[in-house]
C-alpha cells in the first residue's frame, strides 16, 4: 500500500463506522414499524393456511434448520473469503464466516448494514478502500443479476416480454459484474465468484423448499425460483431493515404467477428468514466464545 493508503483506509474505516453507529441508533423505529407489519402478515398468513403445531412437517423444518442454514452460514463465509481475493487481500475461513454471519445480522439496521460490515472487514485484512468498496458492490449485483435471470427464465410461460426483460436485465446485470471481476482479479476468481453465487442461488433455493414443505406445501423447486428473487431483492432494500415484511410481500405478490398460495408464500419466506438468523446469531455466538478463550477463529 502507498504512504497515503492507511490514512485512506483509516478514514474510511471512519466513516464506516460513523454510518453504522448513526444507522443503529435510527434502527429501532424502523425495526419497530418493520417488525409489526412482518408480525401482522405472518398471523394474517397462519390464518388463512389454518396453520396449527399438527399442520407444520417438523422433519423438513429440521432440515432447514438443522442443516440447510448452517450450510447457508459456511457459505457466506467462502463468499468473504472470494471476496477478499477480488479486493486484493487474504483472509482465514473461520474470521470470514465469523464476519458475514454478523454482517447478516447487521441487515436489520436500515441502511445496508451487511455491507458496511464486509467492506469494513477487507480494509482492516488490508485490502485498499475504493477497490473493496467496488468488490462489494460489484458481487450485490452480481447475485441480484442471477437470480433475475432465473427468475426471468421460469416465469416466462405466465409473464411472457415481462419475464424476458426481466431475465434479460438479469443477463446484463451479470456480465458487467463479471467484467469487472475478470479485470480487476483475474478470470479465475470471478468464474470462482460465479460458481459460489450459483450454489447460493441452489441452496436458497433448497431452503426456501424446505420451508414449503415445513408448511404443508410440495411446492416443485423450480417454481421457487422467483421467491428466491423475492428474497434478494427484499433484502436489497434499505426501505425496511433487512427487507423485513418488503420480501415476504414480494414473494405474495409473485405467487399468482405460478400457482401458489400467496399467504403460504409469505410465511414460506418468513420462516427461511428467522431460521437463517438463528444460525447466524450461533455462529456469531461461537465466534465469540471462541475469542473469549484465545481460541483461534
Amino acid at each position: 500500500m502507498s504512504g497515503t493508503s492507511p490514512r485512506r483506509a483509516d478514514l474510511l474505516l471512519g466513516v464506516l463506522a460513523q454510518t453504522k453507529a448513526w444507522s443503529m441508533r435510527l434502527s429501532r423505529p424502523f425495526l419497530v414499524g418493520a417488525s409489526l407489519i412482518f408480525l401482522i402478515g405472518c398471523v394474517w398468513a397462519a390464518r388463512q393456511l389454518g396453520l396449527t403445531p399438527a399442520t407444520v412437517d417438523w422433519i423438513a423444518l429440521a432440515w432447514l434448520g438443522l442443516l440447510a442454514a448452517p450450510l447457508s452460514v459456511v457459505y457466506a463465509g467462502q463468499g468473504l473469503v472470494l471476496l477478499a481475493r477480488s479486493a486484493g487481500t487474504t483472509m482465514p475461513f473461520g474470521r470470514a464466516t465469523a464476519i458475514a454471519a454478523g454482517a447478516t445480522l447487521a441487515e436489520v439496521l436500515p441502511l445496508p448494514g451487511g455491507a458496511i460490515v464486509r467492506a469494513g472487514a477487507l480494509i482492516q485484512a488490508g485490502a485498499k478502500p475504493a477497490r473493496s468498496t467496488m468488490s462489494v458492490l460489484t458481487t450485490a449485483v452480481l447475485w441480484i443479476g442471477l437470480a433475475a435471470f432465473a427468475s426471468g427464465l421460469v416465469l416466462a410461460r405466465g409473464w411472457g416480454d415481462g419475464a424476458l426483460a426481466l431475465a434479460a436485465a438479469g443477463a446484463a446485470g451479470t456480465i458487467g459484474p463479471l467484467a469487472w471481476l475478470a479485470s480487476s482479479a483475474g478470470w479465475a476468481n470471478a468464474l470462482g465468484t460465479l460458481t459460489h453465487r450459483l450454489a447460493g442461488l441452489s441452496l436458497l433455493t433448497v431452503r426456501l423448499h424446505l420451508a414449503f414443505l415445513a408448511l404443508g406445501s410440495d411446492v416443485a423447486m423450480v417454481e421457487v425460483v422467483p421467491f428466491v428473487l423475492a428474497v434478494i431483492a427484499g433484502s436489497a432494500a434499505s426501505i425496511a431493515p433487512a427487507g423485513l415484511g418488503i420480501s415476504e410481500a414480494l414473494a405474495a405478490l409473485l405467487a399468482g404467477t405460478v400457482g401458489i398460495d400467496p399467504a403460504s408464500a409469505f410465511l414460506a419466506v418468513a420462516i427461511d428468514r428467522i431460521v437463517l438468523l438463528a444460525a447466524s446469531a450461533s455462529a456469531v455466538a461461537v465466534g465469540a466464545a471462541r475469542r473469549r478463550q484465545g481460541l483461534p477463529r
